[in-house]
């Protein structure tokens, strides 16, 4: 292929960092796509009349820096992912807007200036061994029993498919989620506060709505989850960061203004992992009432704890009323089922219910009714219980590996979730920089604001990463572990061994 270069042998900029500069625009505007293979550095040096360790210093340069890649005799091509998009998969603003104006001076007609959430799509290119959050195994769906109850509610679905439904959802899913919420969560719910919704940023939009929280003062764990603090700041509402520590977070830090909202994920803190101590839950709950405040729970992947019995959730404990809970079936089934719930305070249920015929007339009745009897039937206990020794035991293993490889592991988070927080060895690169040195070995592991999170001070995200292991079998994580190593200190001793 050809590359049109236009070098001035006169200007300020050597023709090497000319040639890189304009490489790499033709990559980051999309005309070299991911993939494509670049022209050989001995005739890309004839047609732009330089020599050719000019243009081998420029493909060197952009190898090191992540914008292209070396297929050994193949030659050279425009990487698959990025190094902006591997840092902006935890959220870079858009580049053509600006304080709710595009730069090239169109009016912005929608008004509307947030941020993208961090979710790795399926078109993203995913690393052989990607320790991604919050991924469950894809193998390990139910697929037989959701099958056979799939066939036999479609049969006799009747008018169930051409008519709306309950836009709160399906009565019997919700009696469902209430049940399984009361032996579970510790809550004790009537089926008519529960909210369907297609899933937990669902749930939150329809928070969003109920609380006006434009109105409102709103306190949010630092750092947390990315989701919820776009969310609120896409509202036009400043946000007031509380600190995490290694009990969750710090209450006596929350003012005491009146009428405010905490968001909080006190089961398996997004991304820390930790858990919100009983002591700080009830003093948590007690300021709420204290300052007639509203505390959101997002309690995203509670159905996985492995060391110690269920937690009882905020709402479980809540005497005031004063939390509104959300819930998703992302984590224990999968996030293409896109059902999740929300439960509120009998005394808005009505309000709520109203809120939601305002968003959407219902999720589709064909994967609620599945859904309610794969619970009802005790399935859906069954698979948790068969999910939860999986995971654990990869959890175990992961734990091992990086105890063996590394000297020791500094680790949070391990007592339940999905994911944990690795804090390197003293003396390792900066995290963004391992995410990209593991990227360049085959391992995708995150740096905070790549991870679906949101530091605000930005004093976590360099030196704490966060690995997804439920998604990975115990030999893949072994060898990711190992190619971690040799991307951070070099090669790996030989220690791997699977916990029995």
């Amino acid at each position: 292929m050809e590359l049109s270069l236009v070098l001035d042998t006169n200007g300020s900029a050597t023709l090497q960092a000319q040639v890189f500069e304009q490489v790499r625009t033709m990559i980051l505007e999309g005309r070299l796509k991911p993939g494509k293979g670049l022209p050989p550095s001995r005739l890309l040096a004839e047609r732009a009349q330089v020599s050719r360790n000019t243009v081998v210093l420029a493909y060197d340069r952009l190898v090191d820096e992540g914008y292209i890649e070396s297929r050994g005799t193949a030659g050279m091509f425009v990487s698959l992912v990025l190094p902006d998009d591997l840092m902006s998969i935890g959220g870079r603003a858009d580049g053509d807007r600006q304080n709710g104006v595009a730069k090239n001076g169109e009016a912005d007609l929608l008004g509307f200036d947030g941020l993208p959430v961090g979710v790795m799509y399926p078109s993203h290119a995913r690393p052989k061994y990607d320790f991604w959050l919050g991924r469950p195994d894809a193998n390990g769906y139910p697929v037989r029993a959701w099958r056979r109850i799939l066939v036999r509610k479609l049969a006799a679905s009747g008018f169930s498919l051409t008519e709306y439904g309950e836009p709160a959802g399906l009565e019997e899913l919700r009696v469902a989620i209430a049940d399984h919420l009361g032996p579970a969560r510790g809550m004790a719910v009537d089926h008519k506060q529960v909210i369907v919704t297609s899933g937990s940023q669902d749930g939150l939009n329809l928070i969003c709505r109920l609380c006006n929280v434009t109105h409102r003062p709103i306190y949010i764990e630092n750092p947390c989850y990315q989701g919820a603090a776009y969310l609120f700041k896409s509202l036009g509402h400043k946000l007031n960061p509380i600190p995490v520590d290694d009990h969750g977070l710090i209450v006596d830090n929350l003012p005491r203004d009146q009428g405010g909202i905490v968001y909080v994920t006190p089961s398996h803190q997004y991304p820390t992992g930790v858990t919100l101590s009983l002591e700080r839950r009830m003093k948590l709950l007690k300021w709420a009432e204290e300052t007639s405040s509203v505390i959101i729970e997002d309690d995203y992947d509670s159905d996985f704890r492995y060391d110690g019995p269920p937690l009882t959730s905020l709402a479980g404990l809540d005497r005031g009323h004063r939390v509104l809970y959300v819930g998703t079936f992302s984590k224990s089934l999968g996030a293409g089922l896109r059902l999740g719930y929300v439960v509120v305070p009998k005394c808005v249920s009505d309000a709520a219910r109203n809120a939601k015929s305002q968003m959407n007339n219902g999720q589709p009745w064909l994967d609620q009714a599945v859904l309610a009897e794969f619970i009802e039937t005790g399935a859906f206990d069954r698979h948790l219980r068969r999910m939860r020794l999986i995971y654990k035991s990869r959890r175990d293993h992961l734990r091992t590996c990086l105890e063996k490889t590394f000297g020791g592991a500094d680790l949070k988070g391990e007592s339940g979730g999905l994911h944990v927080a690795w804090r390197p060895p003293e003396g390792s690169p900066p995290a963004h920089e391992i995410q990209q040195r593991a990227y360049k070995k085959g391992v995708g592991i995150y740096a905070l604001n790549s991870g679906g999170a949101h530091d605000f001070d930005g004093t976590a995200s360099d030196d704490v990463l966060v690995l997804g292991y439920s998604s990975l079998k115990e030999s893949d994580i072994e060898k990711a572990v190992k190619r971690l190593h040799q991307a951070v200190v070099g090669p790996a001793p030989d220690q791997c061994k699977k916990v029995s």
